[in-house]
């Protein structure tokens, strides 16, 4: 069964293009959430629906032209009378992946969409982005949505741009102009899409099919590109120096970059298009980020990355003939770039919020109305980029708190006068990676488990959450185990053990010890060839590679043999950033150390020459609550729980060193390989005791079924709820 996998992961490799986000790099309604509703492996298997043939009628609009345009600082839709009005933007982001698929495979049937826009509309929204023209199946659904709903749900249309020859050439006029003819074909066949009048050739890595779903009734604006990058934007400057005016039918330059004229000549031939085949215009902006801002940040750390060009949408201009007008848009997050943390600009002052200070000179700067088109929050257990000012940090953030952080940025967009936010995002990616834990997972793998440990897996506000249903409540109950279940037993306690997707689950059933008077062991032997026989007076019947030491409530954590100590390989290793530390190359040394990981390299702030270390964070620190989410004590961080004389507790995959647990591949010995790379196993080895067990401790084997595609069910985390509550009370 897996190598039928691996065939179809192989054969689509070429197919794996990262849609949408962010990867970092190194450098009121109602109160109860829905039923949950489940995907299993074989329902992932499905092709994607087969789209309508026939087109879905319109009702015939009170008006003719556009649905939206732009007036000064004002974006404007309009109402059901056919009359324009100033429009705030307030919605989410929808990727294009759900468990078990890569975002070019576009896996999402047309049911999954139509339950989603449901749920969006409850949350309030008025609008939805998608970065890439979409299957059939997504048109269908949003018309059918809104055929039928009060209020229906604006889209905002992305279009692609082919990053495989951006990373080539660095240069938007490249090879004869292959990028721009592959941008253009993109740019006519998305309008086409919208209008429901396209047969599109699925072309690898890219939706197609037959479009029937008119839905440009709905779509209020374009947001053609990616986040370029400041490579990309450079060397298109410095290969065409002759590219420095534009002057078209619809748009022309003032003062303009050559990227900048390259972004002006693809908006004159979107709206000419659409003009000339629909007889409508609509408006249009550029994705842009901080990286490429068009502000100067002195106190950025890292200008050469961060702050080394700039993209102004203000060197666009529109003519008399273009009459919908430019938006500008931004993605904007908290924690990056490290401007965000340290620019004296932004950070000073009694009650310092360089979110909303950047927001401020950022809306200040334009003409034009200015959307952030992302910001989030990720809710991952591990966690990167911080926010040293308000904590607002990518990554180990509770929902509820997501949700808090979350209102608290829209009301910094709304107060400052931008148009409008879209959340980032609305549904969870597996599929995505996070620099500082890349390299600990199967790359080819990503998408068929969870890596709770990777921030950019868990923007969304709606969770798939691993399993068909609940593998495990972490609530101190033993109900979600069976006698079958247990692993191993040791001086009166007995072990058992599950798994699923993201975790392995542990419940110790404490016998006649109790909780906190004394350390309680669960060792934890997963490569063979290493690992300790012995730990302070203990002797082991399996050499242990992980300790977890349950100590109590707040000084509970998990441990590493420091011989297979991945971050110390990588970072005192590989990059030298940290120094080595005792036992690092020793077998057999009878010591556990901290799990640490990296989460930014040294930084020297620009001003002040203050040198900022490389930070890291513990991330086997356990943290101590309940799961269910149906609790009111419950807290979706929590390892672990104490109940009556029972310990339940669930660790992360990627603690274990795990790189894939569908094909119980973990990280090899680095030592021997002189790399991060994996091998496989067939199971693991655990036991538990006291400082007092009698030795040799006894180690059960626990093994696990292996899986093609995962299995998960989905469900709103806490953040809908209080955003839903936000979203309610904005016009």
């Amino acid at each position: 069964m897996f190598s039928n996998t691996r065939k179809r992961i192989l054969n689509r490799l070429l197919l794996l293009v990262l849609l949408s986000g962010l990867c970092f790099i190194f450098a009121c309604a109602p109160q109860t959430e829905p039923a949950e509703t489940t995907a299993t492996a074989a329902a992932a298997t499905e092709a994607p629906p087969t789209p309508t043939q026939e087109p879905t009628p319109l009702p015939t609009p009170s008006y003719k032209g556009p649905v939206s345009r732009v007036e000064g600082k004002q974006f404007l839709v309009r109402n059901e009378s056919g009359e324009f009005e100033q429009f705030f933007v307030k919605g989410v982001d929808i990727g294009a992946a759900k468990p078990g698929y890569w975002p070019g495979e576009f896996g999402i049937p047309q049911e999954d969409y139509s339950r989603w826009f449901q749920l969006i509309g409850e949350l309030n929204a008025n609008t939805i982005r998608v970065y890439v023209p979409q299957m059939p199946g997504f048109y269908d659904a949003l018309l059918a949505y809104n055929l039928t709903a009060e209020h229906p749900l604006y889209l905002f249309q992305g279009i692609y741009m082919n990053e495989e020859l951006i990373g080539t050439y660095l240069d938007a006029y490249c090879n004869n102009g292959e990028l721009i003819d592959s941008f253009y074909r993109d740019l006519k066949n998305t309008i086409d899409i919208i209008h429901g009048n396209a047969v599109v050739e699925k072309l690898p890595g890219n939706a197609g099919g037959t479009y029937t779903s008119d839905v440009s009734n709905y779509v209020i604006g374009y947001l053609p590109g990616i986040e370029f990058s400041a490579d990309f934007v450079l060397g298109t400057n410095e290969k065409n120096p002759d590219k420095t005016s534009f002057s078209g039918t619809y748009v022309y330059t003032e003062n303009a970059s050559p990227f900048e004229v390259f972004l002006a000549e693809s908006q004159e031939y979107m709206i000419a298009y659409e003009d000339d085949h629909y007889d409508v215009q609509r408006p249009i902006a550029f994705t842009n980020w901080i990286t490429t801002d068009p502000l100067t940040h002195p106190g950025e750390p890292n200008p050469k990355m961060e702050d080394a060009v700039g993209i102004d949408a203000e060197h666009i201009k529109a003519t008399s003939a273009y009459t919908a007008g430019f938006f500008a848009s931004y993605h904007v997050y908290s924690y990056y770039p490290d401007m965000m943390s340290y620019d004296p600009e932004y950070v000073s002052g009694e009650n310092p919020n360089p979110y909303r200070a950047y927001l401020t000179q950022l809306n200040a700067y334009h003409t034009m109305p200015v959307l952030v088109a992302e910001f989030g929050i990720p809710t991952s257990r591990g966690k990167t980029h911080v926010n040293a000012v308000t904590g607002f940090d990518q990554g180990n953030v509770e929902e509820t708190a997501q949700g808090e952080m979350l209102v608290s940025m829209m009301n910094d967009i709304i107060d400052v006068g931008c148009m409008g936010g879209l959340i980032f995002s609305w549904q969870d990616e597996w599929f995505k990676r996070t620099w500082n834990t890349t390299d600990q997972e199967e790359a080819e793998r990503r998408p068929y488990w969870f890596s709770v440990e990777s921030p950019e897996k868990t923007f969304g506000l709606l969770s798939f959450d691993p399993g068909e249903t609940t593998t495990v409540l972490i609530d101190g109950k033993t109900d979600d185990w069976k006698s079958e279940n247990v692993v191993s037993q040791s001086d009166g306690m007995t072990l058992s053990v599950k798994c699923d997707e993201a975790y392995l689950y542990f419940l110790v059933q404490l016998g006649e010890h109790t909780f906190g008077q004394e350390p309680i062991y669960i060792a934890a032997d997963t490569i063979a060839g290493q690992g300790n026989s012995t730990y302070n007076g203990l002797t082991f019947s399996s050499d242990a590679d992980f300790l977890i030491v349950l100590n109590g409530e707040t000084d509970s954590a998990m441990l590493v043999d420091p011989y297979y100590d991945v971050f110390q390989y990588q970072y005192a290793v590989q990059n030298k950033l940290v120094e080595p530390i005792e036992h690092q190359f020793d077998k057999n040394s009878g010591t556990f150390v901290p799990l640490y990981a990296a989460m930014n390299r040294e930084i020297v702030l620009p001003n002040s020459e203050t040198v900022i270390p490389f930070s890291k964070f513990d991330a086997g620190e356990l943290t101590y609550g309940i799961s269910d989410p149906a609790s009111a004590e419950f807290y979706s961080l929590a390892d672990f729980y104490v109940g009556d004389g029972v310990v339940e507790l669930r660790i992360p995959w990627l603690l274990f060193s795990v790189r894939d647990p569908g094909t119980k591949n973990i990280i090899a010995d680095w030592n021997v390989t002189g790399a991060v790379t994996g091998q496989s196993v067939e199971s693991f080895a655990f036991a538990v005791c006291s400082a007092e067990s009698a030795n040799p401790v006894p180690f059960g084997t626990y093994t696990w079924e292996s899986w093609d595609l995962p299995t998960y069910h989905e469900r709103l985390k806490k953040s809908y709820t209080i955003v839903q509550e936000c979203f309610s009370t904005i016009p």
